[in-house]
Formats: structure tokens, sequence, C-alpha cells
């Protein structure tokens, strides 16, 4: 159950990263707690958490946009008969409670709660704390340094450690009953032990790639890249080359999503297939996060579709030789996360 809850917040944690960070500053923090050591605590990580999300944590109460409070107190249970109680030993103990109000009329704008026992375990839930409710602030209520330029270069440079995940659908041309490699040239008269059964293949291997981006117009970048994914085996290294033809959309100023459509063409590849798919359409989506004045970090998810098949070489050859070919259908999904450094303003 624990394991599930700090996947779930991190899943959050993630999620609203990307959607808060950065979007305003002016942020004043305060706090009650019944305990001194609770109260340094959490002041101390909000502080550090909302200035590490890109916020202007102020000092000042008059000159906040918002006011981010918290209150620690003991985590007592109320039950039916409305007798209230402190929780057994086994249950949390404290309760914060979290509220955001807006200064400019007083107004609270978001109010939730969450259980803790021992402090040290909030080191991990802090920053979730916070940008859950930072989250509802509007996008540029007082933000903090106004450049734009990261996002609007001519031309970027982009590196990236890739992660793709392919899978070999097997196809039945020439097999036995469609799933099985084979001896002899007759069919109809296999005998036990004359053939054997084959399935799907997924590979999933490291790779690196090289981008140039051109961002054309201010909802247009064209980018030509090139890969190259690692086996265990070098003479096994294959490559490929391609472009991408990509849609930035700048819904926050700190964040940049570009769907895309793309083609990959195979440039060498592993001397296991004898034939490969020369070309690969794919489509795919990069979220990029600014990291400096001139850069960002991105993340990128993509799919890919070979409409040609890809002729595996018969391993099997020297017991089963027969077909000596074996045809799959590949499709894959790219990961991939990396930095690209901007040149030129657009504006």
């Amino acid at each position: 159950m624990i394991r599930m809850r700090r996947f779930l917040l991190f899943f959050l944690l993630i999620t609203l990263s990307f959607t808060a960070y950065g979007q305003s500053g002016g942020i004043f923090i305060e706090g009650n707690a019944a305990s001194a050591q609770h109260l340094s605590f959490f002041m101390e990580n909000f502080r550090t958490e909302g200035s590490a999300a890109g916020y202007n944590i102020t000092g000042n109460r008059q000159d906040a946009a918002y006011i981010f409070r918290f209150d620690v107190s003991r985590n007592m249970i109320t039950y039916e008969d409305g007798s209230v109680e402190a929780p057994p030993a086994d249950e949390d103990q404290f309760l914060i409670r979290i509220i955001l109000v807006d200064n400019s009329d007083g107004e609270e704008v978001v109010s939730f709660g969450f259980t803790f026992s021992e402090l040290d375990a909030m080191y991990e839930y802090t920053q979730f704390l916070f940008l859950r409710a930072a989250v509802n602030i509007p996008n540029g209520v007082g933000a903090g340094d106004p450049s734009d330029q990261w996002r609007n270069k001519w031309l970027y440079v982009r590196v990236s450690a890739d992660y793709p995940i392919a899978f070999y659908r097997l196809l039945p041309r020439g097999l036995y009953e469609g799933s099985a490699v084979f001896r002899g040239d007759d069919t109809n008269n296999l005998r036990p032990g004359d053939w054997a059964p084959i399935d799907n293949r997924t590979t999933a291997l490291p790779a690196a790639s090289l981008g140039v981006e051109a961002h054309v117009l201010d909802w247009l970048s064209i980018e030509p890249f090139i890969q190259v994914i690692f086996f265990d085996d070098p003479t096994l290294i294959t490559a490929a080359a391609g472009g991408k033809l990509m849609f930035p959309i700048k819904p926050l100023r700190n964040l940049v999503i570009s769907p895309y459509g793309a083609a990959s063409f195979s440039l060498r590849s592993s001397r296991a297939f004898s034939s490969f798919p020369f070309i690969t359409p794919g489509i795919g989506t990069q979220l990029s996060m600014r990291a400096g004045e001139n850069g960002a970090f991105f993340v990128d998810l993509s799919y890919w579709y070979s409409y040609n098949d890809a002729r595996l070489v018969n391993p099997y050859g020297d017991f089963y030789p027969n077909p000596p070919e074996i045809h799959f259908r590949r499709t894959s999904i790219g990961l991939s996360a990396g930095y690209k450094m901007g040149f030129f303003n657009r504006n």
C-alpha cells in the first residue's frame, strides 16, 4: 500500500511539475504548528521547493499575489458516536492542512490535507504538496524573469539518450502451419521433431541520437536527426537518419509541447536481418522545459510503424533450415530524454 501511495504521488508530481513549473511568482509562505520542529521543517522545505520550481517566494506578505498557508495539528479521529480520539499507534499521527489564498481579495483558492507520522518521511512529499496547491495559480501572475527567448530561437542543437522498444510480430509466410520452422521440403510428411515453433519478438536496447531543429515559424519546426542503436555485440550496431515535422504549442511560459510527424530511414541494419524496412513513419510528442536562458531539457515519446517486412535470417538454420528467412512486421515505441541548446533569437 505504501509503495502504491508513493508511486501515485510520484506520477502526480511529474504531471504537476510540467503544468506548474515557473507559472507564477509572488508567493508568501506562512504556517502554524504546535511543534517548533514541525514549523521549522515545513517552512524551510516549502520555501526551498517553491524556489526550485521557479516561483518567486517573497518575504513580504503585502507584496505577494498569493498566500501559501499550512497548519500542522494532531490527526484526531471522529467516531460515529461523536467522540474524538487520537489515532492508534499504527496510523498517521499528524495532519498538515494546506490552504492557498488569493491575496488580492482574501478568497481561498484551494484547501486540502495530508497525514503523516514521521517527519523525515515528509521529505518525499513536500514538493508534491507545494505544487498541488501552486498549480491553481493562473499562468503569469507575479512571474519572475520575463525572458521568453529560450523557446524562440531560430536553431536548436539537441542530444538525447534513447530507449527504443521494438515489437516484431511474426508473419506466417513460408512457415509450417504459420508459426514454425522446419526441415525437409515436404510439409505434408513432417514427423514430430521435424519442426520447431517460433513466436513474436521484442527488443529493448539503448540508443543515442543527435538532431538539429530549425524553428522556422512560431508554430512549426523542422528537425533532421541521426540515431545509433547499440547491441552487446558491436558488429550488430544499427543506425538510422530521419526527420521530424514539429508543431510547437506554448501553453505555459516554461513549457513547450510539440506533437510531430516523422520518418526514419535505415542506414545500417543488423547483420541478423537479410532485409530491413528502409523507411519507417512515426508520430510523437516532445515536452520541453526551460533550462536557463537558451536551452531546455526534454522528454520524447513516439510510436513507429514499418509497412515493409523485417526479414530475419533463420537463426535455427542448422537444424530447421526452412524457410531461410523469417518475416516480421515491426513497430516500436521510442522513449528519449535529453537537452537542446538554442542559437539566434527569433525576435
